[in-house]
Protein backbone atom coordinates (compact mmCIF):
# COMPACT_ATOMS: atom_id res chain seq x y z
CA UNK A 1 0.00 0.00 0.00
CA UNK A 2 1.70 3.41 -0.83
CA UNK A 3 1.36 6.20 1.97
CA UNK A 4 -1.00 8.82 1.78
CA UNK A 5 1.41 11.39 2.47
CA UNK A 6 5.05 11.72 4.32
CA UNK A 7 6.14 13.64 7.07
CA UNK A 8 8.61 14.07 10.02
CA UNK A 9 8.86 14.55 13.87
CA UNK A 10 11.84 15.54 15.45
CA UNK A 11 12.80 14.12 18.84
CA UNK A 12 14.03 15.74 22.36
CA UNK A 13 17.85 14.76 21.00
CA UNK A 14 17.29 17.51 17.60
CA UNK A 15 16.90 14.40 15.39
CA UNK A 16 14.10 14.36 12.62
CA UNK A 17 12.65 11.18 12.15
CA UNK A 18 10.19 10.74 8.42
CA UNK A 19 6.99 8.94 8.53
CA UNK A 20 4.82 7.60 6.18
CA UNK A 21 1.76 8.29 7.04
CA UNK A 22 -1.48 5.65 5.82
CA UNK A 23 -5.20 5.13 7.01
CA UNK A 24 -5.65 4.19 10.31
CA UNK A 25 -6.85 1.07 9.17
CA UNK A 26 -4.43 0.27 6.68
CA UNK A 27 -2.82 -3.41 6.72
CA UNK A 28 1.37 -3.71 6.52
CA UNK A 29 3.09 -6.11 5.93
CA UNK A 30 5.24 -7.15 9.14
CA UNK A 31 8.40 -4.89 9.46
CA UNK A 32 10.54 -3.45 12.61
CA UNK A 33 9.93 0.33 13.10
CA UNK A 34 8.15 2.87 15.22
CA UNK A 35 4.44 3.96 14.98
CA UNK A 36 2.29 6.63 16.19
CA UNK A 37 -1.52 6.58 16.33
CA UNK A 38 -2.32 10.07 15.13
CA UNK A 39 -4.59 12.73 14.18
CA UNK A 40 -4.09 14.89 11.18
CA UNK A 41 -3.80 18.57 10.70
CA UNK A 42 -7.33 20.03 11.27
CA UNK A 43 -7.36 23.31 9.82
CA UNK A 44 -5.75 24.59 6.38
CA UNK A 45 -2.80 26.21 8.30
CA UNK A 46 -2.39 23.56 10.77
CA UNK A 47 0.26 21.13 9.28
CA UNK A 48 1.39 19.22 11.60
CA UNK A 49 0.34 15.74 12.55
CA UNK A 50 -0.76 14.94 16.19
CA UNK A 51 0.44 11.97 17.90
CA UNK A 52 -2.41 10.34 20.14
CA UNK A 53 0.25 7.12 20.81
CA UNK A 54 3.61 6.22 20.00
CA UNK A 55 5.17 3.16 20.24
CA UNK A 56 7.04 0.41 18.89
CA UNK A 57 7.14 -3.61 17.40
CA UNK A 58 9.55 -6.14 15.48
CA UNK A 59 6.26 -6.75 13.88
CA UNK A 60 4.48 -3.60 13.15
CA UNK A 61 1.73 -5.08 10.41
CA UNK A 62 0.60 -8.32 13.08
CA UNK A 63 1.13 -5.93 16.25
CA UNK A 64 -1.16 -2.46 15.00
CA UNK A 65 -4.36 -4.20 14.13
CA UNK A 66 -4.43 -5.57 17.82
CA UNK A 67 -2.97 -3.06 19.29
CA UNK A 68 -4.37 -2.85 23.13
CA UNK A 69 -3.87 1.40 22.93
CA UNK A 70 -5.72 1.85 19.59
CA UNK A 71 -9.14 2.44 20.86
CA UNK A 72 -7.65 4.95 23.49
CA UNK A 73 -6.24 6.67 20.41
CA UNK A 74 -9.30 7.17 18.26
CA UNK A 75 -11.07 8.22 21.36
CA UNK A 76 -8.34 11.03 21.37
CA UNK A 77 -9.31 11.55 17.79
CA UNK A 78 -6.63 9.46 15.83
CA UNK A 79 -7.49 9.11 12.47
CA UNK A 80 -4.27 7.77 10.64
CA UNK A 81 -1.37 5.72 11.33
CA UNK A 82 2.75 6.78 10.72
CA UNK A 83 5.14 4.72 10.66
CA UNK A 84 8.80 4.73 10.28
CA UNK A 85 10.82 1.62 9.77
CA UNK A 86 13.98 0.86 12.19
CA UNK A 87 15.98 -2.29 13.42
CA UNK A 88 15.52 -3.56 16.52
CA UNK A 89 18.55 -2.10 18.01
CA UNK A 90 17.12 1.38 17.44
CA UNK A 91 13.49 1.49 17.46
CA UNK A 92 13.20 1.44 21.22
CA UNK A 93 15.54 4.71 21.77
CA UNK A 94 13.80 6.37 18.50
CA UNK A 95 9.82 6.03 19.69
CA UNK A 96 11.46 7.02 23.86
CA UNK A 97 13.33 9.97 21.88
CA UNK A 98 10.19 11.13 20.10
CA UNK A 99 7.64 10.48 23.27
CA UNK A 100 10.17 12.90 24.85
CA UNK A 101 9.63 16.04 22.65
CA UNK A 102 5.65 14.59 22.00
CA UNK A 103 3.68 14.51 24.97
CA UNK A 104 0.74 11.83 23.94
CA UNK A 105 -2.56 11.39 25.92
CA UNK A 106 -2.11 7.20 25.33
CA UNK A 107 1.32 6.52 26.67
Amino acid sequence: MEPLAMTSFTGASGKTYTFAVYPLGATLADFSGVFMFARKPQAVLDMGYSPMFIGHAAELGSHLGTHDRRAAAVGQGADCLCVHPADDAERAAIASDLLQSHPTPCN
